[in-house]
């Protein structure tokens, strides 16, 4: 009979863990879900602009403003690819 430490002792993919069958991976995530962080750099930078007017604070509505005008900018990026390397004329 195996001890409490021994169940995960055996050949592996057998015990606890074989139930858990790898999954292919299927490829990059959809861009919404890619974009998440610009999303919500778009929302604080909005939030940050409207408190700014709000409170008569110069400072916080520039900062927004300037939080929010990035964020739209990497919003509307795409996604970087590697560039080939030009050809040459021999010489």
């Amino acid at each position: 009979m195996p001890r409490s430490g021994d169940a995960g002792t055996g050949r592996p993919g057998v015990g606890a863990g074989a139930s858990a069958v790898p999954r292919p991976r299927t490829g990059p995530r959809p861009r919404p879900y890619r974009r998440a962080g610009a999303w919500l750099a778009v929302a604080l930078g909005l939030w940050a602009a409207v408190a700014g007017a709000t409170l008569p604070n110069g400072l916080v509505l520039a900062a927004g403003l300037v939080v929010a005008a990035l964020a739209v900018n990497r919003l509307g990026a795409e996604p970087r690819t590697p560039r080939r390397a030009k050809p040459m004329a021999p010489p």
